[in-house]
């Protein structure tokens, strides 16, 4: 199933409404993208209420979506059992498999047609995206060095830092948004190729002052899972799963508190407000305000960074930024800062 919530975040990232498909005897049907997209979800969870969280919406209107759904295919694609526990259909499930592919082909033709537009980038400005408000947690990051060898290379060419939104880290290459992305796991999406950096940094927990566990100093991977952790389910899969140990166990096992937070201080601000605890990069534990406390996890594997670009990127200036990030060698992210550490990097602006 886990290709068919790929598929469905594909579905809502296209934002398709009715498609016309055509039946075996011509007639055309309506296929709205968006509700099959909903669907896969709720055919991965099983669950109306756990489904609905990761959309962001409530179990009724989610129910209205598969609802227009079947009225569409003219089918029943769910059981409906008691609690707002679900099962597929024999037609459900082979719609599921079907519609996938479906809605894969409907990103790539958006953001072909989005890539258009490439032509017309900033000359001689490469965007260096990163995951919004974590500008200071990579002070540690040499990222004036890999500016220098851009210029070395390619005379007036400047390197500007941008900030992305967490929902957006697997659309803003595709989209146009940024040309190198700095993320802490490869982008699933077939047209970006990412790159496995010798920078990692080890993971720790946050939790607020009032929490049981603030004046713990370090507590086992056993005992920060059984913990209420913040998770945003709009922000992609794979770049959301080390913020909720999901390589530790599966989603089922962990308990889970939906939030919309879309940038490092809106995690932070919810975070002490919710008296909850979420996982964060050592790199950031010294950003923390005084609400808020980090707590030492062992027996968690470090993560490690990845730089990514479009697969169909062919401009010299962006290969050489890739480059110049591998060539930083391999260590570890993470510790105060230090007084020879990078200044605070400002989104937006050119690096010298």
């Amino acid at each position: 199933m886990g290709d068919l919530v790929q598929a469905a975040r594909v579905g809502h990232a296209v934002g398709c409404g009715p498609s016309p498909l055509f039946g075996q005897n011509g007639a055309a049907m309506e296929l709205d993208l968006s509700l099959a997209a909903s669907f896969l979800v709720l055919a991965e969870e099983r669950h109306y209420g756990r489904a609905a969280a990761r959309l962001s919406i409530t179990s009724p209107a989610l129910t209205k979506r598969v609802q227009r759904l079947e009225r569409q295919l003219e089918v029943v694609v769910l059981d409906r059992g008691p609690g707002g526990v679900v099962d597929l259909t024999p037609a459900g499930f082979r719609f599921a498999e079907a519609v996938g592919p479906l809605l894969a082909h409907a990103q790539a033709a958006r953001s072909a047609a989005r890539s258009a537009t490439n032509d017309d980038r900033t000359p001689g400005v490469v965007r260096f995206g990163i995951p919004a408000g974590s500008a200071a947690a990579l002070r540690q990051l040499d990222l004036r060095a890999v500016a220098r060898q851009l210029r070395q290379e390619h005379p007036g060419t400047t390197l500007v830092c941008v900030d992305v939104d967490f929902v957006e880290m697997s659309r803003c290459l595709p989209d146009g948004q940024v040309d190198v992305l700095w993320t802490d796991a490869p982008v699933l999406h077939t047209g970006v190729t990412s790159v496995p950096l010798g920078l990692s940094s080890r993971r720790v927990g946050v939790v607020g002052a009032r929490h049981r566990l603030a004046e713990a100093g370090a507590v086992s991977a056993a005992d920060i899972v059984e913990q209420r952790m913040l998770y945003n389910p709009a922000v992609p899969e794979e770049w959301m799963t080390p913020f909720w140990l999901g390589d530790l166990r599966g989603r089922r096992q962990a308990r889970l508190l939906p939030v919309d937070a879309r940038d490092n201080a809106a995690v932070l601000m919810l975070t002490a407000r919710l008296n909850a605890v979420i996982v964060t990069l050592e790199v950031s534990a010294d950003c923390l305000g005084p609400s808020l406390r980090p707590v030492v996890l062992r027996d968690v594997p470090p993560v490690v960074f990845h730089a990514a670009r479009r697969r169909a990127e062919r401009r010299g200036a962006v290969l050489t930024v890739i480059s110049a990030l591998l060539a930083l060698g391999t260590r570890s992210l993470g510790g105060p800062a230090g007084s020879d550490a990078e200044p605070v990097l400002a989104p937006n602006v050119a690096l010298m």
